[in-house]
């Protein structure tokens, strides 16, 4: 049985278990963001983007649901 990230993916390898860089939140390769080489995790990411999101979109509206 794999282990799981706390958004609910399984994780297959310990290389998978990432890390947002920015704030440390736990992330694997299904609800993180690679921008420029380094891993961010959803609301990271919206923020060094400054993009709008649609708020039915937004990973942690996801996570949430």
């Amino acid at each position: 049985m794999s282990p799981r990230c706390c958004c609910g993916s399984d994780v297959q390898h310990h290389f998978e278990h990432l890390g947002c860089i920015q704030c440390g939140a736990a992330c694997c390769p299904a609800c993180s963001y690679e921008l420029e080489s380094a891993y961010y995790c959803g609301a990271c990411a919206e923020q060094i983007l400054e993009l709008p999101w649609d708020p039915s979109t937004r990973p942690s509206a996801m996570l949430a649901g």
